[in-house]
């Protein structure tokens, strides 16, 4: 049995999962809930290392040896990347391999609970007398919810004003004190601030309601169809890590996602747990890279 158990050694030594954010984000949450299980499943640790730069934390697991020690969990913007920074020094098709695809995550259209704005069609109704005059939050130029503004802007024929913030919480803040009338959020943190009434909810972007907010409208009920985007949180290893190994940490990801501890949290959370092949998420990938660009 020794020999036997000599031909597949992997792991033997701690695996790190980089995380493209800084701590207590949604990508930072999602890894941590699911390396506690995939520790579990590898028996050996599985530990979390943050990169406060996106393309720093993408370009860690590029450069890192293509072993399996160094997997990454990156969100969506990873797609919108290569349309939005200059030179970028990978390309998230043929520089990382898929793993698995984590959560999806759809996002809110929040206001604060004193706002005049009912709903998002007193929004549009109000933009379109006032063009140029009415303002829209995003986490940065160039983020999911910026990008989601903008194709919100071009289905509903306005024109907003783009108010960029240093990362959601910050904006999130400005709007819950009125400053500024709109944000396109992260399911996860409005969630909470919903059940606590410090955020109205105007409709959810998806094609059905979350059970997290079943109350919320989906954007096409709210009557703007063609506004489609969803936040995803994807594992990806270096290129040219072997099948074997992919295959192996993919069926870790699966087992997390299968959990009733994990599910139980990401449901908490609003997010769906996806699962599956590496394949689902490269093709995902690769649909999604044009749709931004």
């Amino acid at each position: 049995t020794a020999p036997a158990l000599a031909t597949d050694p992997y792991p033997t030594k701690p695996v790190r999962i980089v995380v493209n954010s800084s701590p207590g984000g949604l990508t930072d949450v999602v890894a941590r809930v699911i390396s506690v299980r995939m520790s579990q499943e590898a028996g050996q640790a599985v530990v979390v290392e943050n990169r406060s730069s996106a393309v720093v934390g993408i370009d860690t697991v590029v450069k890192a040896p293509a072993d399996g020690y160094t997997v990454g969990v990156f969100a969506s913007a990873l797609s919108s990347l290569p349309a939005l920074v200059a030179n970028l020094p990978f390309n998230p098709q043929t520089s990382l391999t898929p793993v698995a695809l984590v959560i999806s995550a759809p996002l809110v259209i929040v206001t604060s609970p004193r706002s005049k704005y009912q709903s998002v069609r007193d929004y549009v109704s109000d933009a379109r007398a006032n063009p140029g005059k009415v303002s829209v939050a995003s986490g940065g130029s160039g983020t999911l919810g910026h990008l989601l503004s903008e194709q919100f802007q071009t289905v509903t024929g306005t024109q907003l004003i783009h108010v960029p913030y240093k990362g959601g919480a910050p904006a999130i803040a400005d709007v819950m004190a009125g400053h500024v009338p709109l944000f396109f959020d992260a399911i996860a943190t409005t969630v909470p601030l919903a059940r606590e009434g410090k955020i109205r909810p105007l409709a959810i972007v998806s094609d059905k309601r979350s059970p997290a907010l079943p109350d919320v409208p989906t954007i096409v009920e709210a009557g703007f169809p063609g506004v489609e985007g969803q936040a995803w949180f994807g594992m990806f290893a270096p290129a040219g890590t072997p099948p074997d190994v992919v295959a192996k940490i993919n069926t870790w990801v699966n087992r997390a996602l299968q959990s009733p501890e994990v599910r139980e949290r990401f449901t908490a959370l609003g997010v769906v747990s996806e699962g599956g092949t590496p394949a689902v998420m490269g093709d995902l990938l690769a649909k999604e890279l044009p749709r931004w660009s």
